[in-house]
């Protein structure tokens, strides 16, 4: 009775070996090439989510784009924030008329402008041409562009985390952009400024890309 419970005991140990050699070895070979296409994807979406914020504000899209973009969708091929004026293009200044086209009408918090976009209420189609113009076509997105201040009375930043949380991003695998920027004025003259109208507003755009 002892041999044979020996003997079982032996099979046993010597199943469990061949079993545990063979989850090494299969975990070897599987798992390298998991991470592999881990990495590729990350950076294939991280490189797409740089090029998308790269054409919003270092570019001013197709001309006239703004005009079009509502009424007819399908001429547009590009799109961008970037100011042009009687220099040309000026990097890192924003069109605000531009802005407002894509992004719709400002929310206003202490009479400073911010926007996100797509909004809960945007269109299939409006969000979907946007992601395609964008070359995000293959992906979900979300942007937000809000006024830099030091004084935190200045500009209440709860109302975009609020906005924020109603998206549905996956946090574990977004890629998220900034990119700081200022905007002109859509009255012709000079920046978008504080409230009280006396220093220039640095803004920042942030895009989530999932």
């Amino acid at each position: 009775m002892e041999k044979n419970t020996d003997a079982t005991v032996g099979i046993d140990f010597m199943v469990a070996l061949v079993l545990l050699i063979a989850a090494v070895i299969l975990a070897t070979m599987i798992m390298p090439s998991i991470s592999h296409e881990d990495r590729d994807w990350r950076i294939k979406q991280y490189m797409t989510a740089t090029r998308a914020s790269d054409n919003l504000v270092q570019s001013a899209g197709d001309e006239g784009w703004e005009n079009e973009w509502i009424s007819n969708y399908s001429n547009v091929s590009t799109i961008g924030f970037l100011n042009v004026n009687n220099d040309g293009l000026k990097k890192k200044v924003l069109d605000y008329n531009k802005i407002k086209k894509l992004m719709e009408d400002p929310y206003i918090n202490n009479q400073l402008s911010w926007w996100e976009f797509p909004r809960l209420t945007t269109s299939i189609s409006v969000r979907d041409n946007a992601a395609r113009v964008l070359g995000l076509s293959d992906y979900n997105f979300y942007m937000q562009l809000h006024p830099i201040v030091l004084d935190i009375t200045d500009f209440n930043y709860s109302v975009t985390e609020i906005n924020l949380s109603k998206q549905t991003i996956n946090f574990d695998t977004a890629t998220v952009i900034d990119r700081y920027v200022y905007i002109k004025s859509d009255s012709g003259s000079g920046y978008l400024k504080d409230r009280y109208d006396q220093f220039t507003l640095h803004y920042r755009l942030n895009l989530w890309v999932w």
